[in-house]
């Protein structure tokens, strides 16, 4: 007389546990800000504070990416993002920014390449099979890592509901006696925290915060100082000073437009659907009886 076997619980708490989820596959939606020259709060900019955030601007963005776990506590990823930027000198009261009158859109395509590290793991694999009658040990899989890394991205800044504004040259860019020409293109580093939150054996939540430091000061087209486009015989685009004329000496040329020695900086809040790659599910198992004579 023999009977079916049961399923044990599997405990992938060892060293090699990571290897049943080594690959995984998520895609998302999030909620993106930035820290540009425009906006802000009622006061001189704060650089690179989040205090200085305009929640007015926030707007969405979407991903999808690959991760693979190295070792127990590293793993690297590759992620495809989209996310839509905005600023806006009329969100504050400080009267340099308010008399200013900037404000951009811009559409952004950024390819990543993360190094997580894991600082917390609460990680095992219930019963492998699924036996109906029989309870066993529920799937854990919580994670709370940091990460860093490198990002390329693909901007295309533009005035709210009007024109692109790189071909106008606002900031005389590429123009006689003005500023080099900037780019579509542009690096960043970025940093960042997640919290994965396992559903199943297969099936994850992520929640991650990013924040990019980008290697250029046009990502919201504004830098450096007012051009003299009429002293160079050239006409001014109404896209170069929309000021409400309150101060107009305040932008005539020469006067700053925006803190080049500052550069811009972007974030992505993140929420994730992940799905294990690696390990597969085993259909259930039912007792069986078979006597032998």
């Amino acid at each position: 007389m023999t009977f079916g076997s049961q399923a044990q619980p599997t405990n992938f708490t060892t060293n090699d546990y990571f290897k049943h989820q080594r690959k995984e596959i998520f895609f998302g939606v999030g909620a993106t800000q930035t820290l540009t020259d425009l906006g802000g709060l009622n006061r001189i900019g704060t650089d690179y504070s989040f205090v200085d955030l305009e929640f007015s601007q926030t707007r969405i963005g979407g991903h999808f990416g690959y991760r693979y776990r190295l070792r127990p506590l590293w793993s690297t990823k590759t992620i495809l993002q989209y996310g839509w930027f905005s600023g806006d000198d009329k969100t504050t009261n400080e009267p340099f920014r308010r008399n200013r009158n900037l404000n951009f859109s811009t559409h952004m395509f950024e390819l990543s390449q993360h190094l997580e590290f894991i600082i917390f793991n609460n990680e095992h694999f219930g019963k492998r099979h699924s036996i109906k009658g029989l309870k066993g040990m529920r799937n854990k899989n919580t994670l709370v890592y940091v990460f860093s890394g490198i990002s390329g991205f693909l901007y295309l800044p533009k005035v709210k509901g009007g024109a692109f504004l790189r071909p106008l040259n606002t900031g005389g860019q590429g123009l006689p006696g003005g500023p080099k020409k900037y780019g579509m293109f542009n690096y960043g580093i970025p940093f960042g925290m997640g919290c994965k939150v396992g559903i199943d054996a297969l099936w994850r939540v992520t929640f991650e915060l990013s924040y990019t430091k980008t290697f250029t000061d046009y990502f919201d087209d504004v830098s450096g100082v007012y051009y003299d486009f009429q002293g160079n015989g050239l006409s001014a685009p109404a896209e170069a000073d929309p000021s409400n004329g309150a101060f107009a000496g305040w932008t005539a040329p020469g006067q700053i437009r925006g803190d080049e020695k500052q550069d811009d900086a972007y974030f992505f809040f993140n929420i994730s659907a992940v799905r294990n790659i690696t390990y597969k599910r085993t259909k259930k198992i039912k007792w069986r009886y078979k006597a032998r004579y």
